[in-house]
């Protein structure tokens, strides 16, 4: 056994100092590398760790289906008994707007038809968006169904819902339903914004009606009228900004 002279005290002294500062940390990284008691230790890939979690994975598994294949990635997720998602409309949601930055229209429409199927629920900002998806993708009279099907489902008509259906009539060159919506705005509380008068002018110009066009470009009263109180969410607003 070799011991070691030390000539005074403060060399003693630093010579336990650092083995008083090794030791803990020695010990710390052998206490990580035992598993805990009780724990089996498994090499499983855990779905669900991707960045975002198991949401995002569904989303990008729907980015991947083929066209149509949208409704069995959804089921499966729903299903899944190791890692289901939430019958969440948020989640959803996501999934449209990740498909709708991608220019996947065709899938947001899927998305929507599957929540119906699996019972999730639905709000006003699901009908904006697949409305929106429905009009860019050429099915303007599936957004205009939607639509019309909103008030009988409970689901509120905000200032975005008016505005995609405008804008969806003037796809299918339905100028004149364009502007009886502009006119009806008024009468379900709504307040018009840009987007509205400026699709409403559209209207009036693709229909010749000049004395019109030039009321909603001086900003008459038929562009100002005041709307009563709204108590609609703007919360939507980001889904027609495409």
């Amino acid at each position: 056994m070799r011991v070691r002279c030390f000539t005074n005290l403060s060399e003693a002294t630093a010579n336990l100092d650092t083995r008083a500062r090794v030791r803990p940390v020695t010990q710390t990284f052998a206490a990580m590398k035992r598993p805990a008691k009780g724990v089996k230790k498994s090499h499983k890939l855990t779905r669900g760790k991707a960045p975002g979690g198991r949401v995002y994975e569904v989303a990008q598994a729907i980015l991947n289906a083929p066209a149509g294949g949208v409704a069995a990635v959804i089921r499966d997720a729903l299903n899944d008994k190791e890692a289901p998602i939430r019958r969440d409309p948020r989640a959803f949601t996501m999934f449209s707007t990740r498909c709708r930055k991608s220019g996947e229209w065709e899938k947001c429409v899927e998305i929507f038809d599957a929540m119906r199927e699996e019972g999730v629920e639905t709000n006003t900002i699901v009908y904006n968006a697949t409305m929106s998806a429905c009009s860019k993708g050429g099915a303007w009279e599936r957004a205009l169904e939607l639509f019309d099907d909103m008030p009988g489902l409970g689901h509120e008509r905000s200032t975005i819902t008016y505005n995609v259906a405008m804008g969806a009539c003037m796809r299918g060159g339905d100028w004149e339903r364009a502007l009886e919506l502009f006119d009806a705005m008024p009468d379900e509380g709504l307040e018009r914004d840009a987007v509205s008068v400026n699709t409403a002018m559209a209207a009036a110009e693709a229909g010749g009606d000049d004395e019109r066009l030039r009321a909603l470009a001086g900003g008459g009263a038929a562009a100002k009228e005041e709307p009563k109180p709204d108590a609609k969410t703007k919360k939507d607003a980001d889904d027609d900004d495409d």
